[in-house]
Formats: C-alpha cells, sequence, structure tokens
C-alpha cells in the first residue's frame, strides 16, 4: 500500500501523506446492530454482480461523527484512475489503491476534525487573505495554461474564440479532476478552494503540534562530521561532481557541502546570448562543403598521382567557386547572427574600461546564464575549474579565457556557441573542510524538516489508529 500513497501524494494537492499503515476494520462486537445501509465488517466482500446497483449512500467510512459515503469514494476513485492512467500506471481494480484512496479521504477529514479540537479551523483576517492569495494564483495559473493552448489552437483556426475556448478547457478539466461531467468553473473554483484550504488547515495544524520540535547542537555537529567525512571520499574520487553538488545547494538549499576539493575558482560572468538560432540553411552549407572539401581533396591527389582525367583541374575550379561561395553565405549569415550581441558586449566591456563595476553590471544588464537571479554568484562568483571536467560544465572558449587571467583581472569580449562572455577571475575556492559555523544553520534546517515529518508521520498514524476513524470495507472494495 505504500507505493500507492506514494502515487497519492504527486495526485493530492490537499494531503501530505504519511507513509501507510495498515487500515484497521471497525470492531463489531456480537450483538451490535450494523450501521444502516452498510454491509458488517465480518461479512463476504459482495462483487458489484451481485446486487444490480451498489448503494452509493452507504457509509464506506466514519471519522468521529462525519460519514464518508461511497459516492465520495467512488468520485475520488475514479478520478484517480482516469490520473493515474494518463501516466501509464493501471490501478482499476487493484482493491490495495482503491483502500488508499478511502484512507487519504479519511485522513483529510481527521486533519479538519484535529484543527477543530486545536481552534485553528477558524481562519483569522490574515490567514483569510493568505488563502485567498493561494486561491487566485492557483487560478490565474489554471487560465494562463489554458489560454496558451486555445491561443495556439486559434493560430491554426481563425474562427476559434480564445476566451470562450480557454474556459471551455477550464470546465473540461474540472469535469476530469473531479469526475463529474457536469461541473461548471464555478464548481472548480470552489473545488480548488477547498483543496487549497485542507491544504492550508494540515499547514497550519502541523505547525501548531509540531512548534516545540528542534534539533539539539550535538545532532547538527554529528551529521556535519558524517558530511565532511563522506565527501571527502567522494570528492577524493570524483572531484569533477563538486561543481554540480555546490551549485544544488546554493540554487536549491539541498544538503550544504562541507568538504571542496583542490582544483576550483569562482569568476565573475557577464553573458550577451544570441538572440535567434542560426538558419537552417548555415547547417546544410557546411554539410556541402565538407562534402566538397573531400571531392576536390580527391580530385587534388589524383591529379598529383597523374590518375585525373582531363577536366579535373575545371572540375576543381568549380568546387572551389562553389565552396567560396557557401562560406562567404555561412559568414554573412553567422556576421548576422552575432553582430547585436557583439555590440553589446563590446558596450559592456567599454564600461568596464571606464570603472563601471563588474558584479553591478552582471546584476543590471547581464543576461541570462543560468545564474540569474541568485544573488550569491554576484556576491561569491560561479565556479570553474580549468583543469577539471565538470558537471554542467563552461565551453572550452570560457575556460581558455580563464587560464589567461590572474586574480582580479577580467578578460576581453569573447564568444562560443551560446553567445558572448566576459569573465572576471574573483577567487580561488579554499579547499579542504568548510567550518562548522558556516553551515550549521542549513544543516539544522534540514534535519529540522526530517525532525518534523518523522514526528508528523508518528502523530497521524497515533490519530488514525485512536479510534477516530472507522472504516467499512465490505462497502467500498466491490469497487475495485
Amino acid at each position: 500500500m505504500k507505493k500507492y500513497l506514494a502515487l497519492l501524494l504527486a495526485a493530492v494537492m490537499m494531503l501530505s501523506l504519511f507513509a501507510a499503515c495498515a487500515l484497521t476494520e471497525a470492531p463489531v462486537a456480537e450483538g451490535d446492530a450494523e450501521p444502516e445501509g452498510q454491509v458488517g465488517a465480518g461479512e463476504p466482500v459482495p462483487s458489484v454482480s451481485d446486487a444490480e446497483e451498489l448503494d452509493l449512500s452507504a457509509v464506506a467510512a466514519e471519522v468521529g461523527d462525519v460519514k464518508i459515503t461511497l459516492a465520495e469514494v467512488k468520485a475520488a476513485y475514479d478520478s484517480y484512475v482516469s490520473y493515474f492512467s494518463s501516466y501509464g500506471y493501471d490501478v482499476a481494480g487493484d482493491v490495495s489503491f482503491l483502500t488508499s484512496v478511502v484512507e487519504t479521504l479519511a485522513q483529510a477529514e481527521l486533519i479538519k476534525v484535529k484543527a477543530e479540537e486545536a481552534g485553528i479551523a477558524d481562519l483569522t483576517a490574515e490567514q483569510q487573505a493568505e488563502l485567498d492569495s493561494r486561491v487566485q494564483t492557483e487560478l490565474d495559473s489554471l487560465y494562463e495554461y489554458f489560454k496558451a493552448e486555445a491561443e495556439a489552437e486559434a493560430e491554426a483556426d481563425a474562427a476559434v474564440d480564445v476566451e470562450a475556448r480557454t474556459m471551455e478547457l477550464i470546465v473540461a478539466e474540472a469535469a476530469a479532476v473531479m469526475g463529474e461531467p457536469d461541473a461548471t468553473y464555478d464548481d472548480y473554483v470552489a473545488y480548488i478552494t477547498d483543496t487549497l484550504l485542507d491544504t492550508y488547515l494540515q499547514e497550519l495544524l502541523e505547525d501548531e503540534m509540531l512548534k516545540d520540535v528542534t534539533v539539539p547542537d550535538s545532532a547538527v555537529e554529528a551529521e556535519y562530521n558524517a558530511l565532511t567525512e563522506e565527501q571527502q571520499t567522494y570528492f577524493a574520487e570524483s572531484p569533477e561532481a563538486y561543481k554540480f553538488d555546490q551549485e544544488a545547494y546554493e540554487k536549491s538549499g539541498t544538503a550544504p557541502v562541507a568538504y571542496v576539493p583542490e582544483g576550483y575558482s569562482r569568476i565573475l560572468h557577464l553573458f550577451v546570448p544570441f538572440e535567434e538560432a542560426l538558419p537552417e540553411d548555415y547547417e546544410a552549407n557546411a554539410v556541402d562543403m565538407e562534402i566538397i572539401r573531400e571531392e576536390y581533396g580527391t580530385l587534388a591527389i589524383d591529379v598529383e598521382l597523374g590518375t585525373a582525367k582531363d577536366d579535373a583541374e575545371a572540375e576543381m575550379a568549380d568546387l572551389l567557386k562553389e565552396y567560396v561561395n557557401l562560406m562567404a553565405a555561412n559568414e554573412a549569415m553567422y556576421e548576422n547572427h552575432i553582430s547585436a550581441a557583439r555590440a553589446e558586449a563590446e558596450s559592456l566591456y567599454a564600461e568596464l574600461q571606464n570603472g563601471a563595476d563588474f558584479a553591478s553590471l552582471v546584476k543590471e544588464k547581464g543576461g541570462d546564464d543560468g545564474y540569474k537571479g541568485y544573488d550569491v554568484y554576484t556576491e561569491k562568483g560561479i565556479l570553474i575549474a580549468k583543469d577539471l571536467a565538470c558537471d554542467n560544465d563552461w565551453s572550452s572558449e570560457v575556460k581558455a579565457q580563464f587560464a589567461k587571467l590572474a586574480v582580479g583581472e577580467y578578460s576581453e569580449a569573447f564568444a562560443d556557441d551560446d553567445g558572448y562572455h566576459i569573465i572576471f577571475y574573483l577567487d580561488d575556492e579554499v579547499s579542504g573542510n568548510v567550518a562548522l559555523d558556516a553551515v550549521a544553520e542549513d544543516i539544522r534546517g534540514y534535519l529540522l524538516e526530517d525532525q518534523r515529518l518523522a514526528e508528523w508521520d508518528a502523530l497521524l498514524a497515533a490519530w488514525m489508529s485512536d479510534g477516530t476513524v472507522t472504516y467499512y470495507p465490505a462497502v467500498y472494495e466491490p469497487l475495485a
């Protein structure tokens, strides 16, 4: 069942599911009456063929006083089956998957119950504003996504009304997601609002329940020691991996790199990309030029050996003329391709020569090189290793220019296949262990997340098994 809960994690916006524990059936004491409209947990599970039609009003699970009907289970189950089918997962008819869907619905209701008990279900004005903002962001994203699809259709068919088609696509999406063929836009807005409310209530409940969770300094130090030991071994074998790992940490806040191998430096990078790709004719001409070179070479050898045909020299002259024409055409296309970027790069270089601050120019006028928008790269610089073939590496042209510089120097503007570059040799990366205090808070951060997740999982497991939730598998299993 754990694999299905992992899949549901990706599909359900409203829940952060914990690893599944086995569902417990409702105990039915001797002589106790079965809930009205339900099949007892101790009775054989009927198949759909055992009855003309399942009773969708039957209660499939209870969470305190809240009843989850078979109709609710069926709607969710059908929706998830359709969702996973679109990604190549065939879960139809799988009782384990169906059970996970029921548990998902029960957990969502349980979180609401616990939020009520904790006194956080009634949102403050500030919290309501936050929820409203999330809903609007979701709706805007939805609209923009389907508007782009509608615009693409309108390009192919001028009769398409983009606004009307956008709404039509959203309503179709609503029907698929909600499992309701007659769903309207307003229905979908309500559905999204309820879904995001569930997510938000869970966040608030987690914050309340886990507010006292902390990570001691001893745990941070132990993790630091483990990281340095592991990374010393790893980077001794694969020093070229450091650039990728360190950049992942700097960009995404992954586990910090606590050991630095030798051979790395930092540069500031002014980048001016080429705005448009080279025309297709450029590559076609290059292929033709290579063919001509081979043909010309073969003829030249025949002439030298005295085995050439009488008209070989005339043919060679024609080939040479054709080659020169193709080369001229490609040079013109390439010049047109690079001219705007070159002019901009030369202008930036002139500003540097006149005393402009390199880092300021990167922020204000540099193009997107994959590092744009990250302040760390205008403060610390970007990693480069002259003698290592790194993951996510610089071009050979950039590395060749870097090899000419000393610390504190910058290059002239130069080009590679992507655009024009000016680089500034900022400093060398200090090798060895990174100081504990430099990474302690980042280590504490991810250890805290791990600790919170573990305690939240344990708390949910305890709530789910404390008798608040009751399941009636004989009611819902026939759906599979």
